[in-house]
């Protein structure tokens, strides 16, 4: 139930698709189920810490197994926990909206991160990735 490098580019693909139909300039980036990154795209135009957020937001979203918004939320309700949590990682936690895992089956094999609009668009477009 590996991610492979194929699917990860039709991800990556779709969600630039879909950004560049909105007229929006977005980082996509997908990683393994190990957090190693296997595509980074950054449209022309896109914001030049773009690509780092997008693979931070992947990373996050694949090591709590949850849509990087949840963590948004969490951290609304509870900074301290948020706070704690970034103390213990070995990442950079980034708790906002644009980062989903990619699940298979029920498990987490991968994730995708967008960075460039909104925090909404983002996800919207990370979101619209895995659906085609």
């Amino acid at each position: 139930m590996l991610l492979t490098l194929v699917e990860a580019r039709r991800y990556a693909d779709a969600a630039i698709r879909a950004a560049g139909e909105q007229g929006l300039r977005v980082s996509v980036s997908v990683v393994d189920e190990g957090g190693v990154l296997l595509q980074l795209d950054r449209m022309d135009g896109a914001l030049l810490v773009s690509p780092d957020v997008a693979t931070a937001k992947a990373v996050t979203a694949l090591s709590f197994q949850r849509p990087t918004s949840a963590l948004a939320e969490i951290g609304r309700g509870n900074p301290d926990l948020l706070s704690s949590l970034q103390k213990a990682a070995q990442f950079a936690i980034v708790a906002v909206a644009g980062g989903v895992p990619i699940v298979r089956d029920g498990t987490v094999v991968g994730a995708i991160g967008v960075s460039g609009a909104s925090s909404e668009q983002d996800e919207a477009l990370a979101r619209a990735a895995l659906e085609g």
